[in-house]
């Protein structure tokens, strides 16, 4: 592919900066449960990872009162509040050489409580230059609301970021503002929705240093040049 340069870097949170898949699956599928509701693997990867919570409320229980719904995606809420996530290999290593280098986002669909939850677990809380969640946008993932927001909180244009996504919704959301992605994960499925590539982890992915002050993605790895960079 043609080499792009980046001047920031945004990171998805469930399933990319955290190993969470499998409890967000078990919170909904659970309550589903609970309800009589049964739900499939199809149904999973359409309309759970990487959507904002009231979609998956609405496509799951949707002919429940506006009351009951609320009532039942606090039990949603509870079930991932209380479960511990290990970070995804590797990607604290690529935070550590990023920062100082690049500024850089945390896009997620989750809420703000738990988004701090999990930067405090992980000790993360000054990683990230802004945050943004899934109240932040009138128009979640797949819709590029979420990256349009972060490209501007941190200076610079859609196209002008690199971001790290682990599901279709997350890929189409980037690559509508114009952001390289890249896949983190096994979804064989994201290359063919638009990410440049896909790795099964950060510890997969090659990143060089090099004397020049861009930053750039070429031949299957990043660049980092040596330039601080600073927010607008």
């Amino acid at each position: 592919m043609t080499p792009r340069t980046f001047t920031a870097v945004c990171f998805d949170m469930d399933g990319v900066l955290i190993q969470s898949r499998e409890i967000i699956e078990l919170a909904w599928t659970t309550v589903a449960r609970q309800y009589a509701i049964a739900v499939d693997q199809a149904f999973i990867d359409e309309h759970i990872h990487g959507r904002p919570g009231g979609y998956t409320l609405q496509a799951l229980f949707g002919r429940f009162d506006a009351r009951k719904r609320a009532a039942i995606k606090q039990e949603v809420d509870a079930i991932e509040e209380r479960s511990a996530c290990a970070l995804m290999p590797g990607v604290a290593e690529l935070i550590g050489r990023l920062k100082g280098r690049v500024p850089m986002a945390l896009v997620t669909s989750s809420w703000r409580a738990r988004v701090e939850h999990v930067l405090q677990q992980h000790d993360l809380v000054s990683a990230f230059d802004t945050v943004i969640c899934r109240d932040d946008v009138r128009h979640g993932k797949p819709a590029p609301d979420p990256y349009h927001l972060a490209a501007a909180r941190l200076g610079c244009r859609g196209d002008e970021c690199l971001v790290f996504e682990d599901s279709v919704s997350g890929v189409q959301s980037a690559t509508g503002s114009g952001a390289l992605c890249i896949g983190i994960g096994d979804d064989p499925t994201l290359t063919g929705h638009g990410a440049v590539c896909a790795y099964a982890d950060f510890t997969r992915l090659p990143v060089s240093l090099a004397a020049e002050s861009a930053h750039g993605y070429a031949d299957g790895g990043l660049v980092l040049g040596a330039r601080e960079a600073v927010l607008s």
